[in-house]
């Protein structure tokens, strides 16, 4: 009797909690749990640590199992294993001494599940498979045979803002003239107002890339050049992270102060104005050191904090912007290019620095935007509308 009582009040706090606009209320549904590595689950032998990213309401606790090589054991270390909610753990592991790969699994807990992962760290001479079989369909990359050398690197990103379950950019890294061929990255409101800030973070490496295929770049370039972002800074503010990655050698060229603090700012500025007008513009900004057929030459610098390393100069800009308006079936898609000559100058873009995609593609001999439809793609590469690009003079 007492029990059908019970059943029956309960009954009665649940209806009468309907009533009071429960109803109105759509029912709270927990998040569900996720564990995702900021670099990669297997990385080179030159990384030496990255995040652990964990997405939770709830407690959890993380526990490591050393699998191989045999005896190879306590070579990673975690800033904590154990906390609550949303959490970057610090995975500190050094480079790799042996002459053979070395794994663990990661097994971390929460109240009812858990998740296991398997990292794996390689051996010096072995180089990480290029992942781009998660990412055919980003609108952003251009078509790129991938790493098909032994000099180029692909390095893709994750926003650290977002639990690393969204993109950030991605780049294709000449390690032999020390500089990215492009930066390719999505851009909207919430990348640029965020709660981060710039973070000035100077010396810093891409974890994807061996550090000594890279430079140190804690002080600039010799001569009157910039380090100057192929991502900008600014373009990376939804969180301090996310902006730290903007500080990676493979972001960075040496630009002349006169265009990278001038004129090359103000198209910066402007990009992001555009950014924030559409659903998402994707971005796609170049060096070009010669033109398809051309003889230009190519001069070189280095860093003064790593002197020994030489750096191709680039002889031209560009920003190739491909703008998305709706989502789904009734998306529309608008294109235009960027093309600046790498010397000083002032103002804001100007109609004499557009062309379309199509001569774009001339010039670099690069097909973009190819995740496009072809009908799509061949429509809006062929011409640009200024209605949708405000502020050009």
């Amino acid at each position: 009797m007492l029990i059908r009582l019970i059943r029956h009040i309960a009954t009665l706090v649940a209806l009468v909690a309907l009533s009071l606009g429960a109803a109105c209320t759509p029912a709270y549904t927990p998040q569900p749990n996720g564990v995702s590595f900021s670099t990669g689950e297997t990385v080179a032998h030159t990384t030496t640590q990255q995040f652990l990213s964990i997405a939770s309401e709830y407690a959890w606790t993380i526990e490591i199992n050393y699998l191989s090589p045999e005896g190879a054991e306590g070579w990673c270390s975690l800033s904590k294993t154990s906390g609550e909610g949303n959490e970057n753990v610090i995975m500190s592991f050094g480079k790799n001494p042996l002459k053979e790969s070395r794994s663990l699994s990661l097994s971390v807990k929460f109240p009812r599940e858990s998740i296991d992962l398997i990292f794996t760290q390689l051996a010096e001479g072995e180089k990480p498979e290029p992942d781009i079989t998660t990412t055919p369909k980003w609108l952003e990359l251009p078509a790129f045979t991938p790493d098909n050398e032994e000099r180029v690197y692909f390095s893709k990103h994750m926003l650290p803002s977002s639990g690393n379950k969204e993109r950030s950019f991605s780049v294709l890294y000449d390690t032999e003239i020390y500089h990215p061929y492009w930066v390719a990255y999505p851009l909207c409101r919430g990348n640029i107002r965020g709660n981060g800030q710039r973070v000035d973070e100077w010396g810093i490496m891409d974890p994807n890339i061996p550090n000594d295929k890279q430079l140190y770049m804690s002080s600039s370039y010799y001569g009157s050049y910039d380090r100057g972002h192929m991502l900008p800074s600014a373009s990376r503010l939804g969180s301090d992270a996310d902006n730290r990655q903007t500080f990676y050698p493979t972001n960075m060229s040496p630009q002349l102060a006169g265009l990278n603090q001038k004129k090359w700012a103000s198209i910066e500025g402007q990009v992001r104005n555009w950014g924030e007008s559409c659903d998402t513009l994707y971005v796609v900004t170049g060096a070009v050191f010669r033109t398809v057929g051309g003889n230009e030459s190519v001069n070189t610098t280095s860093c003064r904090s790593d002197s020994g390393k030489q750096v191709s100069i680039p002889n031209y800009y560009y920003k190739a912007l491909l703008q998305r308006r709706g989502t789904g079936a009734s998306s529309s898609y608008q294109t235009l290019a960027i093309w600046v000559p790498h010397k000083a100058a002032t103002g804001n873009v100007t109609k004499s620095d557009l062309i379309t995609i199509d001569r774009l593609e001339e010039l670099t001999g690069i097909d973009f935007f190819h995740n496009l439809d072809d009908t799509t793609e061949q429509r809006v590469e062929s011409y640009y509308d200024l209605t949708y690009w405000s502020g050009i003079n």
